[in-house]
């Protein structure tokens, strides 16, 4: 184009964004309308369609990046000579590899800063939304991005979100408008961009640039997990950036109050009640979420569910748990004992008849970062060593609760599923670290020790949630199953068998701590009996068995809490008979480790079910009433005879190993 045209740059930017909304529909349908011809039998070259669908994206991107120059250079300063006569000409370059993006990159951070120096000034919004736009269109440009973030761009982006909100105003719990939201994901997008460029090292940052985003002007947090709410999903981001963030608002978190607390209703002084925020100084409260009934606060609803949408520690957590290698990060290293602790805390939850699946990003992060034992076994047992120490911890301060303090944070059963995974994948290292003795849990090689008391009060902190306290039997089950399949006569398996045979005497240790007596285990672990037999034969996940070799070796089965399962055949309802005489065999009996250690040599094909239980063949043994049970003792004494003593001896060391961790 040599030829002079004239034009609005607000309608370039129009032009370009309709011509990305073309490029757009064009590459979502374009695959239909090839399967739609394909169907028709028409003739139509269909090549020329993917070239024009390429084509149409990259005139959008170009005509993205010209609006972009042309609304800077309309915004920024200009020296011009006023004799010339064309001072008011502006020449934008059709070819967009001519315009100068370092230079745009640096008027326009500079523009930015003005803008929100000034929110209150009539173009500040428009300036920040055009910036906003122009780092997202520039977003695979190292020059542009290197510039922008090196003239105090990153500065600009970590505040973005609040400068936003002054503009917004809060209005019915909303504290970002949609637009808003939309210009701090481009934000976002663009910090995302620069950041992993930098790793790769095709740019370079400023030396102190994550000081940014863990350390913002004025402390502002919130502003910077908004970056990470409305920005790319997890999986974009840099690890070590995430993590260093998502460290940073953990750290952040720990020191400040997240939530009110709430007081019910009395009917004796007239029904008044609700949330009460004390003196603390809460972070939302420079949102306009203020909820403190006895201020007169109105709008409860809207704005208790506002604070729970902007809790930025929420958002940083949901990015952690979409990122393996920065969940892993977070919870290593010096820092990872620290943010263990804020990740088991009780506080994932809002006090009060409202009800938030908080605790569902955390505790996708706790999983992330433990259960890679085969790729990642050094950095994982790290992971699950500072949890297992948070885990014991957590609860020397909540068996201490009063009433008051267990009405604002009840047991989360969220966390607690997901501690209980991890001991599910770690029950090798818990089984073998029994008569460990002052040692907190440590890892060393993919592999943990520790002391019976942090394995105690681990456990204790999992079963505080009752319904996880047959997960956590089922899983030393498992482990005595896979034992037995693999063989009994071989020492590793025997030293093995003792050891699981210890733990489950401290389950049952650590079931009285939290009032889980002998009946209320033997009913959680038959709940969770035909759930573990049905998902360690699909072999869905891998938990370790080291038996077979000094080394571990990973048996597939499954290794996840809560799965749904359809029916239980086991009697569950033994905490209501045990006074009538049940004869049930009971948790603290070490007669009940016969079952598993029999489901193990069925699978493995070495005894054959007795002819009136066809249905047990298959490993599944359940006792349907006491025929059943007696069934199952005769059968246990034949199958004692068969084995040559190998029984017997397991039925003494069992019984000892029982003893020995109960006790």
């Amino acid at each position: 184009m040599s030829e002079f045209a004239g034009v609005d740059p607000h309608r370039v930017r129009l032009l370009a964004n309709k011509l990305k909304d073309l490029a757009d529909t064009l590459a979502r349908e374009a695959p239909n309308i090839r399967k739609l011809f394909d169907e028709w039998g028409g003739a139509i070259n269909q090549s020329a369609l993917a070239r024009q669908v390429t084509q149409v994206q990259d005139d959008a991107r170009d005509m993205a990046k010209r609006a972009d120059e042309a609304l800077n250079l309309l915004h920024g300063q200009r020296f011009v000579d006023p004799n010339d006569p064309h001072k008011d000409f502006i020449n934008i370059p059709w070819d967009v590899s001519q315009i100068n993006t370092t230079y745009e990159a640096q008027q326009e951070a500079q523009n930015l800063k003005q803008a929100m120096d000034n929110p209150k000034d009539p173009s500040s919004r428009a300036t920040i939304a055009e910036v906003a736009q122009s780092l997202a269109d520039h977003q695979d440009d190292p020059s542009y991005l290197q510039a922008f973030m090196a003239n105090g761009g990153m500065d600009q982006a970590a505040r973005a979100a609040r400068v936003l909100h002054e503009q917004d105003g809060t209005h019915d719990g909303v504290v970002l408008s949609k637009e808003s939201e939309g210009i701090v994901a481009q934000f976002g997008q663009g910090v995302q961009a620069a950041t992993s460029l930098a790793k790769d090292g095709k740019i370079t940052l400023p030396p102190n640039y994550l000081d940014k985003l863990t350390k913002p002007d004025g402390g502002d947090m919130w502003s910077v997990g908004m970056l990470f709410k409305y920005g790319p999903d997890g999986d974009k981001w840099d690890p070590h950036v995430l993590s260093a963030v998502g460290g940073a608002m953990l750290d952040w978190r720990q020191k400040n109050p997240m939530r009110p607390d709430y007081v019910a209703p009395d009917l004796r002084s007239g029904g008044y009640g609700g949330y009460v925020e004390g003196k603390d100084d809460y972070w939302y409260k420079s949102l306009g979420l203020s909820v403190d009934y006895l201020k007169g606060s109105k709008g409860v609803d809207a704005k208790i569910a506002a604070i729970d949408a902007n809790d930025p520690s929420l958002a940083l957590m949901q990015r952690l748990s979409q990122n393996a290698d920065a969940s892993r990060l977070v919870l290593t290293g010096p820092d990872g004992a620290n943010h263990a602790a804020a990740l088991v805390s009780d506080k994932w939850a809002t006090p009060g008849p409202y009800s938030f699946d908080d605790a569902k990003f955390p505790a996708s992060v706790i999983r992330l970062a433990t259960l890679d034992r085969q790729h990642h076994a050094k950095e994982s047992a790290e992971a699950a060593a500072n949890l297992i120490n948070a885990g014991a911890a957590e609860y020397a301060k909540e068996k201490n609760k009063n009433d008051y303090d267990k009405s604002q944070y009840p047991v989360n059963k969220g966390i607690t599923q997901a501690l209980s995974t991890v001991f599910q994948a770690y029950v090798p290292d818990f089984a073998n670290s029994t008569g460990i003795s002052n040692q907190a849990a440590d890892a060393k090689d993919g592999r943990i020790v520790m002391d019976r008391q942090h394995a105690e009060d681990f456990l204790s902190e999992i079963m505080q949630n009752h319904d996880e306290a047959g997960n956590v039997v089922q899983a030393i089950n498992a482990q005595i199953s896979l034992t037995a399949q693999q063989g009994l006569n071989n020492a590793d398996a025997d030293t093995y068998l003792k050891n699981l045979a210890e733990l489950r005497g401290e389950v049952s240790a650590a079931g009285k701590q939290v009032n889980l007596d002998a009946a209320a285990l033997t009913d959680a672990a038959h709940t969770k009996e035909l759930l573990w037999f049905n998902i360690i034969a699909s072999g869905a996940a891998a938990i370790p068995n080291p038996t077979t070799q000094l080394t571990q070796n990973w048996i597939q089965a499954a290794i996840w809490a809560g799965i749904p399962y359809a029916d239980s055949k086991f009697s569950t309802n033994n905490a209501a008979n045990v006074e009538a005489g049940s004869k049930s065999i009971m948790f603290n009996d070490a007669t009940s480790m016969h079952v598993p250690l029999v489901q193990g040599l069925v699978r493995a094909g070495k005894i054959q079910p007795p002819h009136d239980h066809p249905e047990w063949a298959d490993g599944n043994i359940t006792f349907r009433n006491d025929r059943d049970r007696t069934d199952f003792n005769q059968w246990w004494v034949d199958i004692k005879k068969q084995q040559g003593g190998l029984l017997d001896n397991f039925d003494d060391d069992m019984r000892d190993g029982f003893k020995r961790g109960s006790e």
